[in-house]
């Protein structure tokens, strides 16, 4: 019996070698992201329905890769500069594409908002109003997304992914657990509209329909992930031996910390991009979808403490961050 528990466990050590190992190979389709990415997608919806010229064909095009410079206006949002975000393979569109790039003209909803507190005095025919405060309201962005081979497909699910992932906070074995969601940059339509604004994503909504097509999308996911789940089931298996009273001499306590100590290596070496990838098998995508992005501004009390309405009003924020709205 205390054979096969030793050997047991080394057989899952063993196993989590091969894993990391293994999983290097991704599918081919992912290997050729980084250069397909960057010749952007064609999009039907946008077509001209007759024959334009040349000029107004091109505008009809969406492209899903970086333009840089003073090229750049579409409306965009940042990647957090935590490592994880930068080297997730499931993530590695938005890398290439230099963030979550909004490729289809989206409809943005903005607000700024000064309250007012009514001073409701006796024997007056109008009331004084006691200036509050001033916020810059929520900011709502309603996309759409077509998706027409599979390199649009896993930019899809890189942006379904990355926006699941912003309205999380860090927990459990997360270097920074306890730290709420991160915060990124919005920006788009040039300096005077939207400059480096932090921003939270508070909400985030899209609907899988059923009057469209899906297309099959190969996916891969971190290698050093997959480890981490390997030390759940040890976990798992150690309080299974809890009720045993542990099996020769292998005591409950042994077996989770061995799952613990595998796990904080696998969380450091996904958290820098150590281990490969692994085979996530295929995902469906809709080929016709909108996304809805509610955001919220966020600004530190430094921030607030040094703002200056006069060099607001005379665009003394226009290229220095964060940006004010």
């Amino acid at each position: 019996m205390a054979v096969t528990g030793a050997s047991g466990l080394v057989n899952i050590g063993t196993s989590v070698n091969k894993l990391a190992g293994a999983a290097t190979s991704a599918v081919g389709a992912v290997s050729q992201l980084g250069s397909a990415i960057r010749t952007g997608g064609f999009s039907l919806a946008d077509l001209p329905r007759a024959g334009e010229i040349a000029g107004d064909l091109y505008a009809a095009v969406a492209a899903f890769t970086d333009l840089e410079g003073e090229n750049e206006w579409r409306v965009r949002l940042s990647l957090p500069t935590w490592p994880s975000f930068r080297t997730s393979p499931v993530l590695k569109p938005l890398s290439d594409a230099g963030g979550m790039i909004f490729p289809y003209t989206p409809e943005v909803q903005t607000q700024s908002i000064a309250k007012y507190q009514a001073l409701n005095l006796t024997h007056t025919n109008y009331n004084f109003q006691a200036y509050q405060h001033s916020e810059p309201g929520q900011i709502t962005i309603t996309a759409p997304m077509y998706v027409e081979d599979r390199t649009q497909g896993l930019y899809w699910i890189a942006a379904i992914h990355y926006l699941r992932s912003l309205t999380k906070m860090f927990v459990g074995n997360d270097p920074k657990a306890g730290n709420p969601p991160p915060i990124v940059y919005l920006n788009g339509y040039g300096n005077y509209v939207f400059n480096n604004i932090p921003v939270v994503v508070t909400n985030f909504t899209t609907t899988l329909a059923k009057d469209c097509d899906y297309i099959s999308v190969p996916v891969v996911g971190s290698a050093a992930g997959a480890v981490q789940g390997v030390t759940d089931a040890i976990g798992g298996l150690a309080d299974a031996f809890g009720g045993y009273g542990g099996i020769a001499g292998i005591s409950p306590s042994d077996v989770g910390a061995l799952a613990g100590g595998i796990g904080q290596v696998a969380a450091l070496g996904s958290l820098f991009g150590i281990g490969g990838e692994t085979p996530g098998g295929d995902s469906y995508v809709p080929t016709k979808s909108s996304f809805s992005v509610t955001l919220q501004p966020m600004y530190s009390r430094n921030s607030a403490q040094k703002f200056s309405l006069d060099r607001f009003v005379t665009g003394g924020y226009l290229n220095t961050g964060p940006g004010y709205i």
